[in-house]
This record gives structure tokens, C-alpha cells and sequence, in this order.
């Protein structure tokens, strides 16, 4: 997405970004496990963008996944190849097992981060996966209100295609004489859609 203005923060949406639900979707966090993937990118063309290798080891106790990829600079074209590993970590669940977190390997203002987060990202212009907090990224959303006339247009058509993809989805409108999970999403986005129109109506952009 463009920038409307200047100052305008780095968003998760626009950073590239690896999760411990996909990892433990695909079978890489079963114990004990020693595993190799990659992770692919792709644009609304279906195209693949950018790509990295993962590994991951929960043998031993030792416990991490090893990124390893190439970026390359867009004006002066020279490649660098990254190889590095973030170390997981485990807490308890209430009812019984356990919740599996990356540690942050980045630092902040020269204060290394270690947060335990479910999700790293690589925001644009970043080299290596780091919490959304040391990336200081926003979610467009908290952008759209300082996009001016631009953030309003903007939302409301991202808003209205969101509903119109969760209606084709939708295929139980209730349950037990209530709404469903998605139901109540579309309710919410609806109210969103009504706030920015009466923004538009002030003239409050």
C-alpha cells in the first residue's frame, strides 16, 4: 500500500512474517522433532515474491528454529545470505500441556528484547525476524485515520470487500438463537462502516 504521508509507521500487513500456529500446523513442532521446510510469499498474482529456508529442532531441550535466506539490495543489487537461530520456549497451559513461544532475538536502543511471542515479523527494510514491538510496526487500521481522504476511501473499500467475502462464507447465520462467530464479525464491520460514513458526513478526514 502507498504512503500517504510522511512519518507514517512500518505495518504487520506489509512485513513478512512467520507464526508458531503455522509451524505447529505443519508438523514442526511435534516432540521430538528435527524438521526442514520453507516458507513461500506470494503476490495477488499468485506470483512468489520472496521465500526463506526454516529448520526446526525441539531435540535435546534445545529447542530453536534456524532461519536462513538471501535478500538482495534493490538499487545496488547485492546479495546477502542470513543464517541465524531463534530459540523457542514453552510455558504451561490451565488444562494441561503446553504453549510454545519464539524468543525476540532482536535488540532495542541497544536493549536485547527476549519477549516470548507467538509471531516474528520481518518489516520492510528489516534483515532479520524480530517481534512486532522491537519492528515498532502498526496494523493499517491505526494508519487508515491519518491517511486523511485517502485512509477513509481506503477503509471502507477494505472494509466492504471484508463483509462481502465473509457473506459468501457464511453459510449458518445462527446458532442455538444466536449469532455465529462470523456473524457477529460481519455486525462489527458494519458498525465500522457506519462510523467511517459519518466521518464522512462531518467532513472529519
Amino acid at each position: 500500500m502507498g504512503r500517504y504521508y510522511w512519518g507514517k509507521k512500518d505495518t504487520v500487513e506489509e512485513s513478512r512474517s512467520v507464526s508458531i500456529s503455522f509451524l505447529k500446523r505443519h508438523g514442526y513442532l511435534a516432540e521430538p522433532c528435527s524438521m526442514s521446510g520453507g516458507i513461500a510469499w506470494k503476490n495477488c498474482f499468485g506470483e512468489e515474491t520472496s521465500s526463506i529456508g526454516i529448520s526446526v529442532s525441539t531435540l535435546y531441550g534445545d529447542n530453536f528454529v534456524r532461519f536462513y535466506y538471501t535478500t538482495t539490495n534493490q538499487y545496488s543489487g547485492e546479495k546477502t545470505d542470513y543464517d541465524y537461530k531463534v530459540q523457542l520456549t514453552t510455558t504451561p497451559c490451565n488444562f494441561g500441556g503446553v504453549r510454545c513461544w519464539f524468543i525476540c532475538p532482536l535488540s532495542r536502543n541497544g536493549v536485547y528484547c527476549g519477549r516470548r511471542v507467538a509471531k516474528l515479523y520481518k518489516a520492510p527494510g528489516g534483515h532479520y525476524f524480530g517481534c512486532r514491538y522491537c519492528y515498532n510496526l502498526s496494523y493499517e487500521s491505526r494508519n487508515e485515520s491519518r491517511h486523511g481522504i485517502f485512509g477513509i476511501f481506503g477503509g471502507v473499500l477494505n472494509i466492504d470487500k471484508r463483509i462481502t467475502e465473509l457473506c459468501n462464507q457464511t453459510k449458518r447465520w445462527t446458532w442455538r438463537g444466536r449469532p455465529t462467530r462470523k456473524v457477529r464479525k460481519i455486525y462489527a464491520l458494519q458498525q465500522r462502516m457506519e462510523a467511517y460514513n459519518r466521518i464522512w458526513r462531518m467532513g472529519g478526514f
